[in-house]
């Protein structure tokens, strides 16, 4: 048994030395990479559905609804407006006569023309500036007698 031992360590070591590889044992081969262009396009699809506008809401909002605030940076810097809405989720702010943009509408009925009008959208609640505070006050129950 020593004999077969050291008969087939002297094939293998001398398959080696010579470069002949028949002697080693058969391992898998690795798949082949994908193709540069499957990967670009998976790489573009994994971000097809991403939100444009990250959620980073503050921890305590420093303002509401009927605040005064001033535009501190932006197209608008400088404007005075009021909240008219807050989006406590996304961290935007809803202010009138701020962020205008314009919409081309379609006409609705037949043979009506279209328009363009001037719509608000939100803006970033690190834009502003309160200047005064709405007095907020909570409702008050009122009990009735019958």
């Amino acid at each position: 048994e020593r004999g077969r031992l050291a008969m087939l360590f002297s094939l293998y070591a001398s398959s080696e030395s010579q470069g002949d590889l028949s002697m080693m044992p058969k391992t898998i081969q690795p798949a082949t990479q994908a193709t540069p262009f499957t990967t670009a396009v998976n790489f573009h699809r994994r971000f097809k559905f991403q939100p444009r506008r990250k959620p980073n809401p503050p921890r305590k909002w420093p303002m509401k609804v009927g605040d005064k605030v001033v535009v501190i940076a932006g197209s608008d810097k400088g404007k005075e407006s009021e909240i008219t809405k807050v989006y406590r989720k996304t961290g935007y702010v809803m202010c009138k006569e701020v962020n205008m943009k314009t919409k081309h509408q379609r006409g609705q009925e037949e043979g009506e023309t279209g328009s363009i009008i001037q719509i608000e959208h939100p803006i970033h609640h690190s834009n502003l500036k309160v200047t005064e505070r709405s007095v907020y006050q909570k409702p008050v129950k009122t009990e009735e007698t019958a």
